[in-house]
């Protein structure tokens, strides 16, 4: 399993008509998220999280309608 951490940051950044699923701390968890969400049938792709004070964090992101499809299979799949 896989930890996912949530942001209490205000999420500044633009991701065109996308919106962050989740947050995470390398690309290749990222790309295990987006996968994971795939799988289950979300359109999902990766970016930088540059909003974040924190270095090399993720965001693996979805189209809003998607998005609380999205949160419910992440808190399925994750401990």
């Amino acid at each position: 399993m896989m930890w996912l951490e949530r942001s209490h940051e205000p999420d500044t950044e633009d991701y065109g008509l996308l919106v962050a699923a989740a947050t995470v701390t390398s690309a290749t968890t990222a790309h295990a998220v987006r996968d994971l969400l795939r799988y289950h049938g979300i359109r999902a792709t990766t970016g930088p999280a540059h909003a974040t004070r924190q270095p090399d964090r993720h965001r693996v992101l979805v189209f809003p309608e998607d998005a609380v499809r999205a949160y419910e299979i992440l808190c399925d799949n994750t401990v």
